[in-house]
Protein backbone atom coordinates (compact mmCIF):
# COMPACT_ATOMS: atom_id res chain seq x y z
CA UNK A 1 0.00 0.00 0.00
CA UNK A 2 2.72 1.94 0.88
CA UNK A 3 4.34 1.80 -2.83
CA UNK A 4 0.87 2.42 -4.20
CA UNK A 5 0.45 5.60 -2.57
CA UNK A 6 4.20 6.57 -3.52
CA UNK A 7 3.51 5.41 -6.79
CA UNK A 8 0.27 7.59 -6.83
CA UNK A 9 2.02 10.71 -5.10
CA UNK A 10 4.68 10.52 -7.84
CA UNK A 11 2.22 10.41 -10.99
CA UNK A 12 0.09 13.26 -9.62
CA UNK A 13 3.37 14.94 -9.04
CA UNK A 14 4.70 14.69 -12.80
CA UNK A 15 1.05 15.25 -13.75
CA UNK A 16 1.44 18.62 -12.18
CA UNK A 17 4.64 19.33 -13.22
CA UNK A 18 3.75 18.38 -16.73
CA UNK A 19 0.45 20.90 -16.39
CA UNK A 20 3.37 23.57 -14.76
CA UNK A 21 5.39 23.12 -18.03
CA UNK A 22 2.28 23.31 -20.25
CA UNK A 23 0.56 26.13 -18.32
CA UNK A 24 4.56 28.38 -18.28
CA UNK A 25 5.10 27.35 -22.17
CA UNK A 26 1.26 28.30 -23.52
CA UNK A 27 1.29 31.57 -21.36
CA UNK A 28 3.62 32.79 -19.70
CA UNK A 29 7.04 32.48 -22.28
CA UNK A 30 4.60 33.64 -25.09
CA UNK A 31 4.09 37.03 -22.74
CA UNK A 32 7.90 37.20 -21.80
CA UNK A 33 8.12 37.26 -25.90
CA UNK A 34 5.38 40.48 -26.06
CA UNK A 35 7.17 42.03 -23.05
CA UNK A 36 10.34 42.06 -24.97
CA UNK A 37 9.13 43.08 -28.02
CA UNK A 38 7.14 45.82 -26.29
CA UNK A 39 10.26 47.13 -24.53
CA UNK A 40 12.03 46.85 -27.98
CA UNK A 41 9.57 48.84 -29.54
CA UNK A 42 9.18 51.47 -26.75
CA UNK A 43 13.03 51.72 -26.79
CA UNK A 44 12.56 52.90 -30.26
CA UNK A 45 9.72 54.92 -29.69
CA UNK A 46 11.25 56.76 -26.57
CA UNK A 47 14.97 57.32 -29.18
CA UNK A 48 12.37 59.29 -31.82
CA UNK A 49 10.93 60.91 -29.13
CA UNK A 50 14.02 62.52 -27.85
CA UNK A 51 15.49 62.71 -30.93
CA UNK A 52 12.50 65.41 -32.05
CA UNK A 53 12.42 66.85 -28.94
CA UNK A 54 16.25 67.88 -28.75
CA UNK A 55 15.71 68.86 -32.60
CA UNK A 56 12.52 70.93 -31.24
CA UNK A 57 14.96 72.58 -28.36
CA UNK A 58 17.80 73.25 -30.91
CA UNK A 59 15.10 74.50 -33.63
CA UNK A 60 13.55 76.81 -30.99
CA UNK A 61 17.08 78.32 -29.75
CA UNK A 62 17.62 78.67 -33.32
CA UNK A 63 14.49 80.74 -34.09
CA UNK A 64 15.30 82.58 -30.64
CA UNK A 65 18.48 83.18 -32.05
CA UNK A 66 17.22 84.84 -35.51
CA UNK A 67 14.61 86.53 -33.71
CA UNK A 68 16.94 88.53 -31.75
CA UNK A 69 19.41 89.05 -34.29
CA UNK A 70 16.65 90.50 -37.00
CA UNK A 71 14.78 92.25 -34.55
CA UNK A 72 15.33 95.45 -35.95
CA UNK A 73 14.06 94.02 -39.93
CA UNK A 74 11.27 92.16 -37.63
CA UNK A 75 9.96 95.62 -36.36
CA UNK A 76 10.54 96.90 -39.59
CA UNK A 77 7.53 95.10 -41.22
CA UNK A 78 5.85 96.01 -38.00
CA UNK A 79 6.16 99.57 -38.42
CA UNK A 80 3.95 101.99 -40.00
CA UNK A 81 5.18 104.16 -42.76
CA UNK A 82 4.69 107.79 -42.64
CA UNK A 83 4.90 109.42 -45.80
CA UNK A 84 6.23 113.14 -43.68
CA UNK A 85 8.73 111.18 -41.99
CA UNK A 86 10.52 109.93 -44.97
CA UNK A 87 10.18 113.13 -46.39
CA UNK A 88 12.06 114.54 -43.44
CA UNK A 89 14.88 111.76 -44.12
CA UNK A 90 14.73 112.36 -47.67
CA UNK A 91 15.47 116.17 -47.05
CA UNK A 92 19.32 115.35 -45.20
CA UNK A 93 20.22 113.79 -49.04
CA UNK A 94 17.68 115.92 -51.41
CA UNK A 95 16.78 119.49 -52.05
CA UNK A 96 13.61 119.50 -53.02
CA UNK A 97 11.46 115.63 -52.25
CA UNK A 98 8.34 114.95 -53.28
CA UNK A 99 6.38 111.98 -52.96
CA UNK A 100 3.26 110.32 -54.17
CA UNK A 101 1.35 107.01 -53.73
CA UNK A 102 0.32 104.97 -56.52
CA UNK A 103 -1.22 102.20 -55.38
CA UNK A 104 -0.83 99.44 -52.71
CA UNK A 105 -0.92 95.45 -53.84
CA UNK A 106 -0.95 91.93 -51.81
CA UNK A 107 2.58 90.48 -52.28
CA UNK A 108 2.98 86.70 -51.81
CA UNK A 109 -0.37 86.60 -48.97
CA UNK A 110 1.52 88.30 -46.06
CA UNK A 111 2.87 91.26 -47.30
CA UNK A 112 1.14 94.33 -48.77
CA UNK A 113 3.48 96.80 -51.01
CA UNK A 114 2.90 100.41 -51.21
CA UNK A 115 4.35 102.07 -54.38
CA UNK A 116 5.70 105.67 -54.41
CA UNK A 117 6.87 107.74 -57.51
CA UNK A 118 9.89 110.48 -55.83
CA UNK A 119 11.25 113.19 -57.63
CA UNK A 120 13.63 114.91 -56.15
CA UNK A 121 17.13 117.42 -56.46
CA UNK A 122 20.46 116.79 -55.67
CA UNK A 123 23.84 118.85 -56.29
CA UNK A 124 25.93 115.65 -57.12
CA UNK A 125 25.14 111.61 -57.81
CA UNK A 126 26.93 110.54 -54.51
CA UNK A 127 24.29 111.71 -52.70
CA UNK A 128 22.19 109.47 -53.98
CA UNK A 129 24.16 106.20 -53.22
CA UNK A 130 24.60 107.72 -49.54
CA UNK A 131 20.84 107.86 -49.74
CA UNK A 132 20.07 104.21 -51.32
CA UNK A 133 22.91 103.14 -48.88
CA UNK A 134 21.10 104.82 -45.49
CA UNK A 135 17.79 103.46 -46.36
CA UNK A 136 18.82 100.17 -45.36
CA UNK A 137 18.85 101.87 -42.18
CA UNK A 138 15.17 103.12 -42.03
CA UNK A 139 12.51 102.17 -39.80
CA UNK A 140 10.55 100.55 -42.82
CA UNK A 141 11.52 98.12 -45.34
CA UNK A 142 11.82 100.00 -48.30
CA UNK A 143 13.31 99.09 -51.90
CA UNK A 144 14.32 101.18 -54.46
CA UNK A 145 13.04 100.57 -57.92
CA UNK A 146 14.57 100.74 -61.06
CA UNK A 147 14.77 102.83 -63.77
CA UNK A 148 16.10 105.86 -61.68
CA UNK A 149 16.41 108.38 -63.84
CA UNK A 150 19.01 111.45 -63.55
CA UNK A 151 18.19 114.40 -65.53
CA UNK A 152 21.04 117.55 -65.24
CA UNK A 153 19.03 120.78 -65.18
CA UNK A 154 21.63 123.76 -64.51
CA UNK A 155 23.59 122.64 -61.25
CA UNK A 156 21.32 120.51 -59.92
CA UNK A 157 20.52 116.62 -60.85
CA UNK A 158 16.47 115.94 -61.38
CA UNK A 159 16.42 112.36 -59.69
CA UNK A 160 12.71 110.33 -60.40
CA UNK A 161 12.47 106.85 -58.89
CA UNK A 162 10.16 104.76 -57.31
CA UNK A 163 9.82 103.28 -54.31
CA UNK A 164 8.34 100.51 -52.57
CA UNK A 165 7.06 100.20 -49.11
CA UNK A 166 6.91 96.68 -47.86
CA UNK A 167 4.57 95.64 -44.35
CA UNK A 168 3.31 92.11 -42.84
CA UNK A 169 -0.49 92.06 -43.41
CA UNK A 170 -1.05 91.41 -40.30
CA UNK A 171 0.61 94.28 -38.80
CA UNK A 172 -1.67 96.28 -41.07
CA UNK A 173 -3.27 99.19 -39.51
CA UNK A 174 -7.12 99.89 -40.60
Amino acid sequence: MKNIGILKLLIFLFIFVFVVFVVVFVFIVPSIKELRNAKINHAKAYGRYSYALNEQKSRENELKKLKHDNLKIIRAFETNFKADDFLKFSKKYFKQVSLSKEKSKVYKKDFTVYNFHTTSQISEPTVFYKFLTDINRYDNIIQADFPIQMKAIKNEINTTFKLKVYRLKRFKSK
